[in-house]
């Protein structure tokens, strides 16, 4: 009988360690709702979030762990000067629940008061508030007075194979790794300012100095808000698909034509790669000019909005290229998503390559395929695995966004383009609104394969 019981004491801490590595079945499905008052002149906003996540796998959860994206930028695409603060969580009887805060604010530990159960809903409710840095690229206040917001809620962290997504921000790359969750979102900001947001507006009501913006996103990876004084706004038709541009005239190079020739590229980009990946998920895109840093600009994808930088000195078809890339991005990442800390080239080198199939559907000579064989074949990152993390690359940008694109416009050369973008379909169509991974990516080209890639792949894949 001893025996015996050792054997079971045994097995029970190998069930126990399993469950710390991650293989515990958690899921969840969330939705949130923020109301939010933003003060661009004082460079602050207040908001509540009430988080209902919901327990869709078959183990129970006595902790949720939450993403503040807008704390990683600090030191890197922003000024330190910013914070986003949690003075309070709550369930949603108002209970105070135990939290703890880590990497600079990044992660927020929430131990729930009763574990939750397969098939339940907890709610936690969070009282925050953002202090606005100076921007730099992507988040923050320009010189300008623009403000730019990603990720200023809290998101619930992914829980995969290896459990908690707590992985700190590289240095290069964006970090990000979330599933889709639906927001509700309240915001009221002085009416002088124009807001725009990444879901679909449903009100915007203007009373006493003051307009209160109603948004809902659905599906959604992130959640963004950018407000500006001096707007312009822009409207095109791609399809079913309503293409809002929100433009400010006083950015460098942002004039009559870049804002028109913006608008049509995103417009054609749209209907062009939901022909070639499936349709768009959304109803709107929203793009916008990138607003001027103390340092630069930065184009960027965010889940239903793009913005694109109008440089002065920029080709105009670069700028086109850029705007391809950006919504193609609404593919990878967006609707199929990955983990940008351990495999950036799933969204960048894809979004890259996206990018470069549609200058030629839009009928440019300009060189992307060439910039992107260049960069590919650059010394520094000859050899480079285009699947390592983002800080394992010598030079992220060529090894991720050029090498990644060559390493599919190589299978596509190697396997004919109907049937790569067939395999691209295939594999789009099995995680969408998802999250995929580089093996998934080869188990697609080797469903949609006759001929032998493997000298491709094992140039540009670490297996």
């Amino acid at each position: 009988m001893r025996g015996r019981w050792i054997v079971l004491s045994v097995l029970l801490a190998l069930l126990a360690l399993a469950g710390c590595s991650g293989e515990r079945d958690l899921v969840f499905e969330e939705r949130y709702t923020i109301d939010a008052d933003l003060d661009p002149a004082d460079r602050s906003m207040v908001y509540t979030q009430r988080a209902e996540i919901t327990n869709t796998g078959s183990d129970s959860a006595s902790e949720l762990w939450f993403h503040l994206y807008a704390n990683m930028y600090k030191g890197l695409f922003q000024t330190e000067d910013g914070d986003v603060l949690v003075s309070s969580v709550t369930d949603g009887a108002g209970r105070p629940l135990a939290y703890e805060r880590s990497q600079e604010g990044v992660l927020y530990r929430v131990r729930l008061a009763a574990p939750l159960e397969p098939g339940e809903m907890a709610e936690i409710r969070f009282s925050c508030q953002v202090i606005i840095p100076d921007l730099e690229s992507k988040y923050g206040v320009s010189p300008a007075g623009d403000v730019q917001l990603p990720g200023f809620n809290l998101q619930l962290a992914v829980y995969d194979e290896n459990g908690w997504d707590t992985d700190p921000l590289p240095e290069e790359g964006d970090g990000r790794y979330a599933h889709t969750a639906d927001y509700d979102v309240t915001v009221r900001a002085p009416a002088d300012y124009t807001l725009a947001c990444n879901g679909d507006e449903q009100s915007a009501a203007a009373r006493d100095g003051v307009t209160e913006y109603r948004y809902t996103c659905r599906d959604r990876r992130d959640l963004v808000l950018i407000a500006c004084k001096n707007y312009v706004r822009r409207e095109r038709q791609a399809g079913d698909v309503r293409v809002l541009g929100y433009f400010d005239p006083g950015t460098a190079g942002v004039t009559e034509a870049a804002m028109d020739q913006v608008m049509d590229a995103a417009a054609f980009a749209l209907e062009y790669f939901g022909g070639l990946f499936g349709a768009y998920p959304h109803d709107t895109l929203v793009v916008t000019n990138a607003a001027l840093g103390t340092n630069f600009a930065l184009s960027m994808e965010y889940s239903g909005l793009v913005t694109v930088y109008f440089d002065l000195e920029t080709d105009p078809t670069a700028r086109s290229h850029i705007t391809f890339h950006e919504t193609a991005h609404q593919w990878f990442y967006g609707a199929v998503g990955n983990d940008e800390n351990q495999e950036p080239w799933l969204d960048e080198g894809f979004a890259e390559f996206a990018g470069n199939l549609c200058l030629g559907a839009w009928g440019s000579d300009w060189p992307g395929w060439e910039i992107s064989a260049n960069a590919a074949g650059a010394e520094q990152v000859k050899d480079d695995k285009v699947n390592l993390p983002a800080d394992e690359h010598p030079v992220y940008q060529w090894g991720v966004y050029d090498r990644g694109c060559m390493c599919l416009k190589e299978l596509m050369d190697a396997v004919g383009r109907e049937a790569f973008i067939s395999i691209l379909q295939d594999y789009c169509h099995d995680h969408w609104m998802g999250v995929a991974t580089t093996a998934d990516f080869l188990a697609a080209v080797e469903a949609g394969t006759d001929g032998d890639v493997g000298d491709i792949l094992a140039e540009y894949i670490q297996k």
